[in-house]
């Protein structure tokens, strides 16, 4: 009996919200649709006995607004300085310096038995020629260093010798201040790419060339230096 008077009252409360005096439905405004939708739950949940659980009025006007949680401080986080950064290690005073450059001469890097090596001298030239035949020239603005680097054999046998294999790097460094690789090249003279047996007493001529800014005019002084076998080295010339 209680349900179907809700189901009345309910069916009531909404037709005298939807009709008006003549055949005009009346158009319900936000608050007032909330308002029936709001009160009709409350009927519901109230008389029927069968539901356990589900809807329980509330009134919005007594509700409490939720309490937003305080907060937290922000936790202050010590940084710690540079120098004691975890993980970078901080080198002692004093130990900034490099270690000497090992020296050795030809004859220890390349040297085989009964072979000895000779430096001849440096000179400035726009080209260098082999053997009257095949020539190079040196890119412009630039000229070559050429380095002499005599090859004999003092035994009575021939001595088999292979540079190329190692690719030795060399570098030189013109009066203190210009420095340049050795030239790339695929003459047969040329001292780092040099492969061939040279006779019992017999010298054999190679070079390396250097590419330095025209502007140097003379060779007052020389540092030769080359990188082999995963070692770096200065030449003793």
């Amino acid at each position: 009996m209680r349900k179907k008077t809700v189901q009345i009252a309910v069916a009531a409360a909404a037709g005298l919200m939807l009709t008006g005096c003549g055949d005009t439905a009346y158009s319900l405004t936000g608050s007032e649709e909330s308002i029936i939708v709001s009160y009709a739950a409350h009927m519901v949940t109230k008389y029927n006995t069968y539901q356990k659980e589900g809807l329980s009025w509330v009134d919005m006007d007594e509700a409490e607004e939720e309490e937003l949680p305080a907060e937290t401080e922000e936790q202050e986080t010590e940084v710690a300085p540079d120098d004691e950064a975890p993980g970078v290690p901080t080198a002692p005073a004093g130990d900034t310096e490099q270690p000497a450059a090992q020296t050795a001469d030809f004859a220890q890097l390349f040297g085989v038995d009964g072979v000895s090596f000779s430096y001849v001298g440096a000179r400035l030239d726009d080209s260098y020629v082999e053997n009257s035949y095949y020539a190079v020239q040196a890119d412009r603005g630039y000229t070559y260093l050429i380095l002499g680097i005599d090859i004999t054999n003092n035994s009575e046998q021939e001595a088999a010798l292979d540079f190329l294999s190692r690719q030795p790097r060399f570098s030189a460094t013109v009066n203190g201040e210009v420095r340049s690789p050795a030239e790339v090249t695929i003459l047969t003279q040329d001292f780092a790419a040099y492969e061939g047996t040279v006779a019992a007493g017999e010298t054999v001529e190679t070079v390396l060339l250097f590419q330095v800014p025209d502007s140097v005019v003379s060779v007052d002084s020389l540092n030769l230096e080359v990188s082999v076998d995963g070692n770096n080295y200065q030449i003793i010339l």
